[in-house]
């Protein structure tokens, strides 16, 4: 069995840590285009020195790629990444397919990681990304251990997934919230974390939306059996001592099972506690690898660090609390908000004083918690930030008359021989084995210690000291740049490149539509101006039939308008068994062709041999025209153009062959998270609720049954109705409505005054109430 320790680097610092820790590699971002924009980073300087230092101490660097590119900014990426290829960096970690495909243009000795932010739920996904030359996949954070075995059973891939850390509520690379609310893109590395803010539904108030961190100490070997090679810790905005902590206790207990299997595997409780100590949220959950939901993952109460519990209130006075203490605190510990001043003994009583603000709701016999554990943090900053590691080497010293000293210095299969001075004959000052061996072993600031030096030394023989020191520093000096030289590459491509698309402006524009309900269906087919309708895929609770298709299709075709059908938002395997009996196959053939929204559907359709129009919908992600010509090179027509561009980037990226999103309530999350079950229970039945924020703001919340997913609506509509001018100037292939809640008759409403002004280039007005233009004029970050 083999097995990777994959950890977080935010800093150097963490880097350095986590390396003498005992992890195998480290993933860090650069300056640019990393998913931790707030993060320190790392200076390409630093980044060089990092490569070097990992492979100095027999780890791998990862460089996180894993965000969406714009145009301009993917023309930047050749020389960014370049220095870091030479040094030999060990792989990118990537979410946009346009860059996936740049990079294995340029740099073809470059290991490529499909990032978790693509949304891989399934063997399809995996197979494709593998057809494309990606050589791991990063798992969706959702899976469980019977999907990631089937992804390993039916592929070569390596594969990734995380076992430590936070998670998030929505599935990676499906999340809006932050860039809708607040302009800070998850697909851009600035996620506000609006998931860990307080909500209202159905009656219920607290942190709705905010899973606990996962461990998954306990579970070690079932996520090694199920064939998961590389074991990640999130945490790359943590400090230091955290990902020291996380790493050296994983690293325990991988190295258990790798030696013993699962025979001798047992989690102290100890252990627990101390990463617990180190960050938790209400506790620790094993995510999804056991469950696919519930209410047991989530931190409803509290979105922050809960820490271990350390005291018991036994008073409350005005302004000050008296707590016992249930094990010993020590000074700089942090008692809930409070900075302890001293020790505190196990039992012993301690004064707090507080404002009153602060101790409203405290009452006797309430457990206070410890949300800082300065000894903690002190021993692993003593242990693996202060304290350099040392990789072992051997050495061998001759001193002969007559000859140049001569060492050599050994490392695995790695050996250096130097050579130095003549030694002079000395009567009154020669040299002894055991002075010559203290001095060679001082290896300094070095990254090696002798852990066996020999010494041929003959008698009566005297070098200076100087010469020594400087024979010893040559041959260090060597052994590392033959150690790092090693993974050096020269063998980068030319710069790709792809031609800047011509738009062609236009006045009349082809108007589509997506439906989800039946009666929204059928007031549309009765817009002359809609030309394609998109039926929703969960318009059903069951699975597609041939009856329902041909019904569908024939109510479109009769009112002269094609029609597509909307495949799910996310195809894991029980999905995928929806759709891969006959009946469903026939079913699909009915409609003039399927719109899709993910990797496993793309080449679902292609193994069963759909020849019909495909079409990626906006959350596929063609930020730029390297990603527009991958799916072109695959015989894609058309694309739909991604949300959070602005016109002026649409302008560059060029619509001719994409339709654009003109109006909808845009979906902010897509989550294997049920609000519903969450707050009351899984009724297994499809439906709307409303999800209220602090400031008021009512969301949309649609659970659908059928696929096992919810998906979060913003609160107000897109409505790009008074930018008809910019629209012509993109002169896109279609404009898209989307409807969703919308009764039937305000549907048709809509639908008509857009085809009057977009099709028939009528100068109209239409009053949508409260409604955004998402990012069409402000774009993000």
């Amino acid at each position: 069995m083999r097995a990777e320790l994959l950890a977080p680097a935010g800093t150097y610092e963490s880097l350095k840590a986590a390396v003498a820790a005992g992890a195998d590699a480290v993933y860090a971002g650069g300056a640019r285009f990393g998913a931790r924009a707030y993060a320190e980073n790392f200076t390409e300087e630093a980044l060089l020195k990092a490569i070097d230092f990992c492979h100095l101490h027999g780890s791998k660097l990862y460089l996180t790629v894993n965000t969406l590119l714009k145009d301009a900014e993917i023309e930047e990426l050749y020389d960014y990444l370049l220095p870091y290829y030479r040094e030999g960096l060990d792989a990118v970690i990537v979410q946009d397919i346009g860059v996936l495909k740049y990079i294995r243009e340029a740099f073809p000795k470059l290991d490529i990681h499909a990032s978790t932010q693509m949304t891989l739920c399934g063997a399809d996904g995996a197979k494709f990304l593998e057809s494309l030359g990606a050589s791991r996949i990063v798992t969706s954070r959702e899976l469980s251990l019977e999907e990631i075995n089937a992804i390993h059973r039916e592929t070569s891939m390596e594969i990734e997934s995380f076992v430590h850390g936070a998670l998030c509520y929505c599935y990676s690379g499906q999340c809006l919230t932050s860039s809708l609310i607040g302009g800070r893109s998850g697909n851009r590395g600035r996620c506000a974390q609006p998931c860990r803010l307080p909500y209202q539904a159905e009656g219920r108030e607290g942190f709705l939306l905010s899973p606990k961190d996962i461990c998954t100490l306990e579970i070690l070997p079932e996520i090694l059996d199920a064939g998961v090679y590389s074991l990640k810790i999130e945490g790359r905005m943590k400090r230091a001592e955290y990902t020291a902590g996380v790493v050296r206790i994983y690293r325990k207990y991988l190295d258990i099972v790798l030696a013993h299997g699962c025979k001798e595997y047992q989690v102290s409780e100890y252990d627990k506690k101390e990463l617990m100590a180190l960050y938790n949220r209400g506790g620790f959950s094993t995510g999804y690898y056991e469950m696919r939901n519930g209410r047991e993952m989530m931190s409803m109460k509290r979105a922050n660090h809960f820490g271990t519990e350390a005291a018991r209130v036994t008073a409350v006075r005005r302004g000050s609390l008296t707590v016992r203490a249930l094990e010993p605190l020590h000074k700089g510990d942090m008692l809930e908000n409070t900075v302890l001043s001293g020790d505190t003994a196990q039992g012993a009583s301690l004064s707090l004083k507080l404002p009153e603000a602060e101790l409203r709701g405290i009452r006797p016999g309430m457990i206070l918690h410890r949300t800082r554990d300065e000894s903690l943090l002190a021993e692993l900053n003593r242990k693996y930030i202060q304290t350099e590691r040392k990789e072992k080497i051997n050495g061998k010293l001759m001193i002969s008359g007559g000859q140049p000293v001569i060492l050599n210095v050994i490392m695995g299969k790695i050996s250096i021989s130097v050579k130095g001075e003549v030694p002079q004959v000395s009567q009154n000052r020669p040299l002894s084995a055991l002075a010559v061996k203290k001095q060679i072993e001082k290896t300094g600031n070095t990254p090696f210690v002798f852990e066996h030096l020999e010494i041929h030394l003959e008698d009566g023989l005297f070098l200076p000291l100087q010469c020594l020191n400087e024979l010893r520093r040559r041959a260090l000096d060597e052994l590392e740049r033959k150690l790092t030289g090693v993974w050096k590459r020269n063998n980068a491509r030319k710069k790709p490149h792809i031609k800047l698309p011509h738009n062609a402006e236009r006045a009349a524009h082809r108007l589509n539509a997506s439906v989800e309900t039946t009666a929204q269906l059928e007031a549309l087919c009765k817009v002359p101006g809609i030309s394609n309708i998109y039926i929703e895929c969960t318009i059903l609770e069951t699975p597609l039939r041939t009856e329902q298709a041909e019904k569908w299709a024939g109510l479109c075709h009769a009112a002269g308008k094609s029609c597509y059908y909307v495949l799910p938002r996310i195809f894991r395997a029980d999905t995928k068994a929806l759709y891969s009996g006959h009946e469903s196959l026939k079913a699909l053939e009915l409609f003039d062709g399927v719109l899709f929204r993910n990797y496993e559907e793309f080449f679902f359709l292609q193994k069963y041999g759909y020849t019909k129009a495909r079409i990626p919908d906006y959350n596929m992600y063609t930020y730029n025209r390297y990603a527009e010509e991958f799916w072109k090179e695959r015989g894609i027509a058309q694309t739909t153009a991604p949300l959070e561009l602005n016109d002026r980037e649409l302008a560059v990226r060029g619509c001719k062959n994409s339709e654009i999103l003109v109006y909808g309530h845009l979906p902010m999350m897509v989550s294997a998270q049920c609000v519903r079950k969450n707050v009351d229970k899984c009724r297994k039945q499809s439906g709307f609720l409303y999800l209220k924020d602090r400031k008021g703001k009512r969301f949309p919340v649609k659970n659908s049954c059928s696929f096992c997913y919810n998906v979060i609506y913003n609160h107000v509509p897109l409505a790009l109705f008074g930018n008809k001018k910019e629209l012509d100037a993109l002169a896109p292939a279609s404009l898209r409505l989307s409807f969703t809640i919308e009764p039937p008759e305000k549907a048709a409403g809509i639908a008509q005054a857009f085809a009057e002004k977009f099709v028939e280039v009528r100068n109209i007005e239409y009053d949508f109430g409260d409604f955004t233009r998402g990012h069409f004029k402000r774009g993000v970050e």
